[in-house]
Formats: structure tokens, C-alpha cells, sequence
């Protein structure tokens, strides 16, 4: 396993235990309202921001055709998770639930319910199928990186798999982000 995603699935047990501290204790307002605000902002910023430059950074790659570029790309992004996608992750759920609580009584408002569904949608599809893809796609083209042989067919099969995954966990958390801010009322 990458040293990557090791660190990926370590970040994912601290959050899953934060995240259900927070909910033992209440989701505790432990800042003035206004920097659970901010982090939270952050947090978004981090997410989205990268799951959409990677995205960017795999597509142009991927133009090159060149091994080592592909190669690089790929443990890039299994990076930039560990850097900002986990941390704003984190930060969005933590201050979001701590928010959700002190300014709309939890979980009532349709909008919130919708939007941390997306989310929620989002990180299975995260957990389930994106980090396991990107694991293989740094497998599979460790080798011929390393050697200057093309890649092999089943890592453009993988990459694309990686597009339609990540399109559905791009996709979800801009609607959620939407909701956040129009706040409407659907039900």
C-alpha cells in the first residue's frame, strides 16, 4: 500500500472518531460562532478546491501520455488528499454540525438535511471507490515508470473509472455548497 494512502485511511479514522465525539458531547460550540464559521469556510475551500484541481491535474496529464508524468500525477493527488481533502473534510464536518446545532437546532432544515446528504454521498463514494483507484492507478503505473515502458491499457481503464467516480464526488458537493448558501426550503 502507498505510503499515501496509509496516511489517507489514518486521516479517515481521526476524523470518524472526532466526528463521533462531537455527536456523544452534543456538538459542543467550543469558538465563538464566528470562527466555527470560518473554519468551516476553510474547510470548503480546501475540499473543493481540490477535488476539482485534481480532477484538472489527472485530465492534463493524462494529454501527455507520458509515463512519468502519469505516474507523478497520479501519487500527487493521493497526496494532495492527505493535505486537503482529509483536513478540510474535517473541518467541514466538525464546524458544520457544530453550526448546523447552534444556529438551526441540528439536523432539522430541509436545506441542511439535503446538503449533508451530498456530502455524505460524496465521502462514500470518496472512501469507497476513489482511494482504492487511485491506489491501483499508482500501482500499475509504478513499473513501467520506473522502466520507461507505456503504460498498460488497464491503467487508462482505471483513470477512467477514477473520472466517473470523481464526477459523482465533484458533483455532490457542489450542490451541497449551493444549498449552503441559497438555504431554500424543499420540504
Amino acid at each position: 500500500m502507498h505510503t499515501s494512502t496509509k496516511w489517507l485511511l489514518g486521516e479517515i479514522v481521526v476524523i470518524s472518531i472526532v466526528i463521533t465525539l462531537l455527536n456523544i458531547l452534543g456538538h459542543p460550540q467550543f469558538l465563538p460562532y464566528a470562527w466555527h464559521k470560518l473554519l468551516h469556510i476553510v474547510g470548503a475551500v480546501l475540499f473543493m478546491g481540490n477535488i476539482i484541481v485534481t480532477a484538472v491535474w489527472l485530465v492534463l496529464a493524462e494529454q501527455t501520455r507520458n509515463t512519468a508524468t502519469l505516474h507523478f500525477a497520479t501519487k500527487a493527488v493521493n497526496w494532495a488528499d492527505v493535505f486537503f481533502t482529509a483536513p478540510g473534510i474535517l473541518l467541514l464536518l466538525a464546524n458544520g454540525q457544530i453550526l448546523a446545532q447552534a444556529a438551526w437546532g441540528g439536523l432539522s432544515a430541509s436545506w441542511i438535511i439535503l446538503a449533508f446528504g451530498l456530502f455524505i454521498l460524496s465521502g462514500i463514494v470518496w472512501v469507497g471507490f476513489l482511494i482504492r483507484l487511485q491506489h491501483r492507478l499508482i500501482q500499475v503505473s509504478a513499473l513501467p515508470a520506473a522502466s520507461g515502458a507505456p503504460l498498460p491499457h488497464a491503467f487508462f481503464h482505471t483513470l477512467h473509472a477514477w473520472y466517473i467516480a470523481g464526477s459523482v464526488a465533484t458533483l455532490s458537493p457542489v450542490l451541497s455548497l449551493v444549498l449552503m448558501v441559497v438555504k431554500p426550503t424543499l420540504w
